[in-house]
């Protein structure tokens, strides 16, 4: 029989558990507290809010809405809106923060999650509103300026991310800035280390205790977990590595999340352990990983939206290695070693990284081996290019391209007069923006052409279309990158002093063109008037890569493999 405590003392012993994270025995107390007052509603809704942080998202689901069956109370309601947000379902979580803010129009903490719903749905202007009436309300609303800030800089709004840069760089260091953010739009190793290790502390949320099995297999147990199996750069750069894993003394494991089915289907049937952990509470894929008895964990995506990183917080193989998913430190120190060269991580760079670095002797980035398309057929006209047009084109997503980078490549069309800009613009506001900014910058806007999303294929025959692609300046293209060379299309980057900023150099490196790789904006403007003025320069340029393509020396997968194979043996 349970002895009569007050509400306030279980209270109490619930809020002592939760400072220290022992989550089991606060569930404990709330199970105790439940029996002995059930019709308490802010109990129920604790435990969802345990629940939510254990990721066991039914049961968090069940306890919010037993507590707004005993009363509608705002933070239920906000709070059961919060565990739909994390789990990408956005229209539940819309309808739950609106019934909150009917309640209360002035609730900051849904409009927050309302903001960032609209800003996952691509509904920008809506997520302005809602970002507004907090900064109003609070103006120095962190969470609400860091995603105003992502808002300005994806929409290339560059003069209010001027402002908010100021303002989020007075925030380095108290855990509200993700690392992503702070990597976009800071070249500074120690104010990146500084961001990821105070996010680390600030989320440092461990699941549960390591029991990985001691065991000493035949085979080194490879798995690699990884949330973009689908239509995204990560999946393109990785999906051949595994078939090219030496089978005899590496076993290669898969644990896969937010997959489409397709690509889940065409894994399966290459890989020998695919393992969908997609639908498990994070304690059941930890458990699922220990019972595989893993010998060396490697996460490809580590910091993306909706990661699983309270899976590797709590250690479940002998080894955890970052890999491919984030040019720059976590910040945690759950990670043992981080695959990269010597070109985005020189040897003085450790310091700033809490993983120790795993070298690879060339360009620590894989691909997927296309080497060129079959269709000769594409036209300029197919994408409204001007016929007679010299192409200058990048291809990354707009959060990268930076002020000071544009007015360089502005600089650039300006010196080539039949020259036009082809960027990736699919929606009304950036194209706006970019056209405003343009018009004052007395550059005619037509000289701007949009590109869309296409497939994969789509996108390799266009790029046929391009004479020189334009590196962005803080953070560099990846895939989009390593696709130009792999078309013999010529890049140029300019060298930066953070792994974000020097992944093109490493690239370029890697295919012997390190005249591509600048020092300066000078430089970077006169090589690419240049390579668009003088014929002679850019046939010299795409000819090498031609020959590199061609004869395989330029992106080996399989003795890139080969390396890396080398290093996991050591460790």
């Amino acid at each position: 029989m349970i002895t009569k405590i007050s509400l306030e003392k279980y209270i109490s012993r619930i809020k002592k558990f939760l400072l220290i994270e022992d989550y089991d025995s606060a569930l404990l107390e709330l199970e105790n507290a439940i029996i002995q007052y059930p019709d308490t509603y802010v109990l129920y809704t604790n435990a969802g809010n345990i629940y939510t942080l254990r990721s066991e998202y039914k049961k968090a689901e069940d306890y919010y809405l037993k507590s707004l069956t005993l009363k509608k109370s705002k933070e239920a309601l906000n709070n059961l809106a919060h565990m739909y947000v994390i789990q990408g379902l956005y229209d539940e979580a819309l309808k739950y923060t609106s019934e909150a803010l009917e309640i209360d129009s002035l609730y900051v903490d849904a409009l927050f999650n309302q903001a960032l719903i609209y800003e996952r749905k691509k509904e920008l202007p809506s997520a302005k509103i809602q970002l507004d009436k907090i900064i109003n309300l609070q103006p120095n609303h962190a969470k609400a300026l860091i995603l105003a800030f992502k808002i300005a800089q994806e929409t290339c709004e560059w003069d209010k991310v001027e402002i908010l840069n100021q303002k989020l760089d007075l925030m380095i260091g108290n855990g509200e800035e993700h690392p992503f953010i702070n990597i976009s739009r800071v070249i500074d190793n120690e104010k990146n280390f500084k961001t990821a290790t105070s996010w680390a502390k600030k989320n440092n949320i461990v699941l549960k205790k390591n029991t990985t099995n001691s065991s000493i297999h035949k085979k080194i147990r490879i798995g690699y977990m990884c949330g973009e199996f689908r239509n995204h750069p990560t999946y393109y750069l990785i999906k051949n590595l595994f078939e090219y894993h030496n089978h005899d003394k590496f076993e290669v494991h898969i644990f896969s999340y937010n997959h489409d089915n397709i690509i889940k289907d065409e894994l399966e049937k290459k890989i020998y352990k695919f393992h969908d952990i997609n639908d498990l509470s994070e304690i059941d894929a930890i458990d699922l990983i220990q019972s595989c008895e893993i010998d060396i964990l490697i996460d490809l995506s580590i910091l993306i939206t909706n990661n699983h990183i309270n899976i590797i917080k709590s250690r479940p193989a002998k080894k955890i290695v970052s890999y491919l998913g984030f040019p720059g430190t976590s910040g945690y120190e759950c990670y043992d070693y981080m695959i990269t060269d010597e070109i985005v991580t020189p040897k003085e760079y450790q310091k700033f990284y809490t993983e120790k670095f795993l070298y690879l002797p060339n360009c620590y980035q894989i691909n997927d081996g296309i080497k060129n398309t079959n269709n000769l057929n594409v036209k300029k006209s197919d994408y409204t290019l001007p016929e007679s047009s010299l192409v200058l084109a990048s291809f990354n997503q707009t959060y990268k391209i930076d002020k000071i980078m544009f007015d360089c490549w502005l600089s650039i069309i300006k010196n080539v007069p039949n020259s036009v800009l082809w960027l990736l613009i699919e929606d009304e506001m950036t194209k706006n923006n970019i056209h405003n900014y343009m018009q004052k910058s007395d550059v005619n806007k037509n000289r701007l052409i949009c590109a869309n999303k296409v497939s994969r294929k789509e996108h390799m025959e266009r790029l046929k279309l391009v004479d020189l692609v334009l590196d962005t300046r803080i953070y560099n293209g990846h895939t989009t990158t390593t696709d130009a060379l792999q078309t013999s299309i010529p890049v140029i980057t300019l060298k930066g002093n953070h792994f974000a900023s020097r992944v093109s150099t490493s690239l370029l490196h890697n295919a012997e063109l390190d005249e591509l790789c600048c020092e300066s904006m000078n430089q970077y403007k006169n090589m690419a008037i240049e390579i668009l003025t003088n014929k002679k320069t850019q046939d010299k340029f795409i000819q090498k890569l031609k020959l590199m393509n061609e004869n395989h020396k330029f992106f080996n997968n399989k003795l890139f493999v080969r390396s890396l194979e080398k290093n996991l043996l050591i460790i």
